[in-house]
């Protein structure tokens, strides 16, 4: 059995291989040729269709493709203010882009020409041209920004140097060459320019690099501003053609403003005047301003427009992120992350409607008319001043205190900024009736200026307001409100009592010039008599003549106003900071018809004695002289030898006589901020003359563009007279003393009730 197991496993590793037979190779060649007849009819079939149908599968298979090609920007509409001069446009650029892979596609014949082209036209560097189109990373690259803000003027040269027109004398060999510059191609866009660079930057803002508004008008009016772009793009039609669509940017609206640049250029010297009398060069290189703070607001009283808007934080709309006037060198670099954003958020403020301010004694008027309007009282009440209020446990001091101003009617109580005359008025009209009237003036409201980041201010709820809270606010401490919160509640008291909305946009308009929106002053309520105002005006007219308010007075004019003097609160302790004072000043041209109101505040001037309004009302004094011819608002009125002296001035010293500069294009394009008369001619600050400027047979001064630039209102316009500084007496504030009465509390200046404080207050 054995053996008969080991012969079966013999025969099994014994067993021949199987032969590869002529007859299988020729079964297998067959097969092969079979393939290849196959594969050689599917290949004919393929090219048939390629030829007959081929046209028809491509659009099938373009079709599934995205043909969006490229973006047309839409050109941001311009801002102009209310004469139609230009404060910001966009104008058209380019990035130069390359190509890379293009000009690799055949790299013997298209790279030295491309690289001459773009050295030739651009002044680039040729080693860098070739580095970055031949580069290992690059080399491939579809799209490679070679250059950025390519102008226009730049763009049509390059597109002269290629040119292959007929009339060109070009050799064979220089046309090939041109013909032979490839990969280049420009992205167009749009950099926004503001030509006045700082002039009223905090009200119109700016736009980023992509076209979004980031502050002011820029901002607010962003979607109107912006348009919508366009797109070319590819697609088949029902015939299954490929064509391409265009579909054409939409640019945006022109913002209309209701600045007045002439006005606004004034105020803002004024502001920078103070800033370097007041100002002082620190050790470290950074210039202290002269005040913590600056902010004026012109506006007309019977339409809520805003003439001028402006602060000591100005800065360039075309270099928004230069902190150099504010901090050294060293300063910036040592800043963090967010520091830096505060900074540039400080920067950037609009101290007028985004700061809450104590208003000081310039909210008497308004206490007073609601008083008057109530019926608490009348013209005819008389009250006592003995220097003080005993309020509940708390005394709360006149400013004159320990003197008195003794008995006094309505009138002298506003002319003498009385502030225990206003907290008697508060007494007779209860809190019901103040909180009433406070709101009804829009304290505590938003005005719905047309300005982002508006405050609304911090004021007492009836709940929460007792009676020393109620004498502190008859006189403007104890809450806050904005600048142009203060500003449009004064203008309704003294327009005869209508609240008109603030703002600043006049018109939209389309590119092609059409109206597409108007505002010309929206009318929101009625907030005294024509009667109250009436007398509110005659009492403001006595606080500039007669009262606290004389160093505002400008020769010649009916002017009406309020001072204000307010104790600053420090806000880590709770009480008020000793030293630290708010001023300002608001006031009425012509009182008797006001059209242009003015309202300057000074936060924290720097100087050793800050409490005196006289600050503020220089710098109104100031401004008017200048404002008023210009809006042809004439001199009604007599001019004493006793007034000017008061004022410190000369009859040469009128405002008529100052030297007025202003704005003007001349015929080259370039832009004067200097521009002034001269000897009948137009001249620049160093006294050349500009070319293309003119003065026409109505005493306006035309630019070269046609923009009316300014209007001559006085022979004295042309003469070159500095108006001279004043050297006002300012008063002593009241010492702190301490009171004989038999009060348990004397009132001076530290935190009453949860959350508000009050100070003096002139």
């Amino acid at each position: 059995m054995a053996n008969s197991a080991t012969n079966r496993t013999n025969k099994k590793r014994t067993k021949k291989p199987r032969k590869f037979t002529m007859a299988m190779q020729k079964k297998l060649l067959l097969i092969f040729a079979l393939i290849l007849f196959l594969l050689i009819i599917l290949l004919l079939r393929i090219a048939y269709i390629n030829v007959k149908s081929g046209k028809k599968y491509a659009k099938q298979v373009l079709s599934q493709e995205n043909y969006d090609s490229r973006t047309l920007v839409s050109r941001r509409g311009e801002i102009q203010d209310t004469n139609g001069r230009v404060i910001a446009y966009s104008e058209k650029k380019y990035n130069l882009v390359l190509d890379c892979s293009a000009i690799n596609q055949d790299a013997k014949n298209f790279l030295e020409p491309t690289v001459k082209a773009l050295n030739e036209v651009f002044d680039l560097d040729r080693d860098e041209i070739r580095d970055r189109i031949t580069g290992e990373k690059t080399k491939d690259s579809q799209y490679q920004v070679l250059k950025e803000n390519i102008t226009q003027e730049q763009k049509d040269a390059y597109d002269a140097y290629v040119s292959l027109d007929e009339d060109r004398d070009l050799t064979q060999a220089e046309r090939k060459e041109l013909q032979n510059v490839q990969g280049i191609y420009f992205e167009e866009k749009y950099q926004r320019q503001y030509p006045l660079g700082s002039v009223a930057s905090t009200v119109v803002g700016f736009s980023n690099d992509i076209g979004d508004g980031i502050s002011g008008i820029e901002s607010y009016y962003d979607s109107l501003l912006k348009g919508t772009n366009g797109r070319v793009f590819g697609y088949l039609n029902e015939n299954q053609e490929y064509q391409k669509k265009t579909i054409v940017p939409q640019n945006g609206y022109t913002i209309k403003t209701t600045l007045d640049l002439n006005i606004q250029q004034i105020v803002e010297k004024y502001i920078q005047e103070f800033d370097d009398e007041y100002g002082t060069d620190e050790d470290n290189g950074t210039a202290k301003h002269g005040a913590k703070d600056i902010g004026v607001i012109a506006m007309d009283p019977d339409s809520g427009s805003i003439l001028a808007m402006a602060t000591n934080h100005s800065y360039d709309l075309n270099t928004p992120q230069n902190l150099d006037d504010w901090y050294t060198k060293s300063e910036q670099k040592d800043m963090s992350d967010e520091e830096y954003v505060d900074a540039l958020n400080t920067l950037w403020k609009n101290y007028c409607v985004t700061d809450g301010i104590e208003p000081g004694s310039t909210f008497k008027p308004m206490t007073i008319a609601a008083a008057l309007e109530s019926g608490a009282i009348t013209e005819n009440s008389s009250f006592y001043c003995d220097g003080g209020e005993q309020v509940t446990d708390t005394y709360i001091r006149c400013d004159v205190w320990p003197g008195a101003h003794g008995e006094e009617s309505l009138g002298d109580v506003l002319k003498n900024s009385c502030n225990d005359g206003l907290m008697q008025i508060g007494a007779a009209m209860g809190v019901s009736k103040y909180i009433e009237y406070q709101s009804l003036f829009n304290f505590g409201h938003l005005t719905g200026i047309d300005l982002p980041n508006e405050a609304g201010g911090s004021v007492y709820t009836q709940e929460r307001m007792n009676e020393v809270e109620l004498a502190t606010c008859t006189f403007g401490q104890g809450f806050t409100c904005t600048m142009i919160q203060e500003i449009a509640a004064f203008c309704s008291v003294i327009n005869g009592g209508n609240y008109y909305q603030p703002h600043v946009m006049e018109r939209v308009l389309d590119e092609n010039g059409k109206v597409i929106q108007n505002n010309s002053g929206l009318l929101l309520k009625q907030t005294v008599s024509s009667n109250v105002s009436e007398l509110i005006r005659s009492y403001l007219e006595l606080t500039v003549e007669e009262g606290t308010g004389t160093k505002a007075q400008v020769p010649g004019y009916r002017i009406g106003g309020k001072t204000g003097t307010a104790e600053k609160i420090d806000y880590t302790t709770g009480t008020r900071a000793a030293g630290k004072y708010l001023v300002s000043f608001i006031g009425a041209v012509p009182i008797d018809d006001p059209q242009v109101v003015i309202y300057v505040v000074i936060d924290e001037p720097n100087v050793s004695d800050q409490a005196h309004s006289t600050y503020a009302q220089e710098v109104f004094r100031k401004i008017a002289t200048e404002v008023l011819p210009y809006m042809k608002i004439y001199p009604t009125e007599e001019v004493s030898d006793e007034l000017l002296a008061s004022l410190g001035l000369t009859r040469d010293d009128l405002g008529e006589n100052a030297v007025q500069t202003f704005d003007a294009i001349d015929s080259n394009g370039n832009y004067h901020t200097d521009a002034r008369i001269q000897d009948g001619k137009i001249v620049d600050g160093d006294g050349n003359v500009i070319d293309g400027v003119y003065i026409n047979e109505e005493n306006h001064v035309i630019d070269a563009v046609g923009n009316d630039v300014f209007t001559i209102t006085g022979a004295a316009a042309i003469v070159d007279n500095e108006t001279k500084a004043d050297n006002p007496d300012m008063a002593t504030p009241p010492a702190a003393t301490d009171d004989a009465s038999d009060s348990s509390t004397v009132w001076d200046g530290t935190a009453l009730g949860d959350d508000s404080s009050a100070g003096t207050a002139q």
